[in-house]
């Protein structure tokens, strides 16, 4: 009777094991972290503002990532919500953290078209502004009513006159100065502008966005905000950020091609650029070829690389855009499985342009800890558990 009932505690043990993407997680290369896998290739990073993450989580950031992007509290809006005040605090803390950890700090971002404050753009503004409650529909409100473009929602949140391009411009420069100055020697490097090629349109042209600081400035505000970000801080590394401008790059179209138009056009006008941020919003059906020639197509343009927003929805679409198809929250064990293929074949790409990549950041945590909550995008689930994923990402390192 003993030895049976030990023959069914050992199966037990065994089956506990066993997780739930049907893998047996005892043989996970547990004994390497990420950064410790690509230590001498890239650093490897993860977002977070840190606020709200329990112990356990903070020990995950500090044990598997060499870099830490904020993901809210140092976008424009939050960092600066009216013309005379700045709210330093969280981003102060996040910092601080992470130097006395050992992790480095990506800035993140300069310049936007969304989450800016209106301030920026209006002719005159009140000494104080006061965060405006959320709009809630009301009488009258047709849930069935097309949803109105980026373009429309700027345009209604300027209230009064446009400011003129000089007043807009100098609104900027003073904010550049002030957020990158502050950080200076701490922060390595930052996102200058974010996200200005639009979504559809001519991709034999730059096809900046047409409203924010676009139509404010002009197309002239990338190379001066690049300016005065180096102005701020010379050491510091700069980037141009952005999401699916791999796309198209193998045919030399879309997206893709409108980016290599900016970036020639910012390098021809001096800008300090260091290089360019592949977001890598990307899901299981992703052109794994248009990611690998987007990254030579940068390079040959002397640039640096970066993955800078990496996750892979196990489940529906993914772009940097919001509104895309979420798919089934129930996601099957077998789409884990294509997740853990499509991350390996990702980070083979990555390590055979380790020459001109310095960072492959993940946009997250765990899967709950994930602007694509639901769609399980990352290589850490919830509990903090290594998916299929982790254990692919750790072999494609050993290649």
């Amino acid at each position: 009777m003993r030895s049976r009932n030990l023959i069914t505690i050992s199966f037990l043990i065994v089956a506990l094991t066993v997780t739930a993407y049907g893998q047996d997680n005892t043989k996970t290369v547990a004994q390497k972290t990420l950064k410790e896998a690509y230590a001498q290739k890239f650093l490897i990073g993860a977002a977070s503002d840190l606020r709200g993450l329990s112990e356990a989580e903070l020990t995950n950031v500090k044990t598997h990532y060499d870099i830490l992007t904020p993901e809210n509290c140092m976008k424009p809006q939050r960092i600066h919500p009216a013309e005379n005040r700045y709210d330093f605090a969280i981003a102060d803390i996040l910092v601080d953290w992470c130097l006395q950890n050992g992790i480095q700090v990506w800035g993140h971002t300069l310049g936007w078209h969304a989450q800016t404050s209106p301030w920026f753009f209006q002719a005159v503004n009140p000494e104080t502004e006061e965060p405006q409650p959320a709009r809630r529909p009301g009488a009258g409100w047709d849930p069935n009513a097309p949803r109105p473009s980026m373009d429309e929602m700027w345009r209604r949140s300027i209230k009064g006159e446009m400011a003129s391009r000089e007043v807009a411009l100098d609104r900027l420069e003073k904010h550049i100065k002030t957020v990158v100055g502050r950080y200076k020697g701490r922060i390595i490097g930052w996102d200058v502008f974010n996200e200005s090629i639009a979504d559809s349109g001519d991709c034999t042209t730059e096809n900046l966005r047409t409203f924010s600081w676009y139509q404010v400035v002009g197309p002239d505000v990338l190379t001066l905000a690049f300016k005065w970000a180096h102005e701020a801080d010379p050491k510091a590394q700069l980037y141009y950020n952005d999401y699916n401008i791999e796309q198209g790059a193998v045919e030399n179209k879309g997206k893709h091609a409108s980016s290599m138009v900016l970036l020639n056009r910012l390098i021809a006008e001096g800008a300090p650029i260091t290089g360019v941020g592949i977001q890598g919003h990307w899901h299981l059906d992703t052109n794994l070829d248009d990611v690998e020639k987007a990254i030579e197509n940068y390079a040959s343009l002397g640039l640096r690389v970066a993955i800078t927003e990496l996750d892979v929805t196990a489940t529906g679409d993914n772009s940097g855009a919001f509104g895309v198809r979420q798919g089934n929250r129930t996601i099957p064990p077998e789409n884990f499985e294509k997740q853990a293929e499509v991350y390996k074949k990702l980070f083979e790409i990555f390590m055979r342009h380790a020459d001109v990549i310095d960072r492959v950041t993940f946009w997250g945590v765990s899967d709950t800890r994930s602007w694509r909550f639901g769609q399980g995008a990352l290589l850490f689930d919830g509990q903090l558990n290594p998916k299929p994923a982790f254990k692919a990402v750790i072999e494609a390192s050993e290649k």
